[in-house]
């Protein structure tokens, strides 16, 4: 069984990017301004069938915002969330069989940023 880790996030990247108004990034570079959006944690667990090798995985992604007030933040929950449910993400080697949002969450951050937490479930059978 391969993992896929890797090359989901490079299609939930390239997805977000394509498809959003703002910066996306695995790792903030210093002086990157706001809004933005980080890719996150992964957790995957074993979806194999006796015939086809598989992984359930969440990958949490994190919306950052210096608006006052949460209406950019959500706004750019909403738009992630129409670019990773809209169209099948190709994964290389592997068929996303499903990709559902989890869940959200808003935050004001004690930093008196705003923060979106997005988390969805893939389910990913290897080819």
């Amino acid at each position: 069984m391969k993992s896929p880790l890797l090359l989901l996030q490079k299609a939930i990247y390239e997805r977000l990017k394509a498809s959003l108004p703002c910066s996306v990034y695995d790792e903030v570079p210093a002086g990157a301004s706001m809004p933005y959006v980080t890719l996150g944690e992964d957790t995957a667990r074993d979806w194999s069938t006796k015939l086809e090798a598989g992984q359930e995985i969440t990958h949490t992604l994190h919306v950052w915002s210096t608006y006052n007030g949460m209406k950019e933040a959500k706004e750019i929950i909403d738009k992630v969330i129409q670019a990773l449910t809209s169209a099948p993400l190709q994964v290389e080697g592997f068929y996303v069989v499903v990709a559902m949002l989890d869940m959200v969450e808003t935050l004001r951050d004690p930093e008196g940023y705003r923060h979106g937490v997005i988390r969805f479930r893939f389910k990913i059978q290897e080819q």
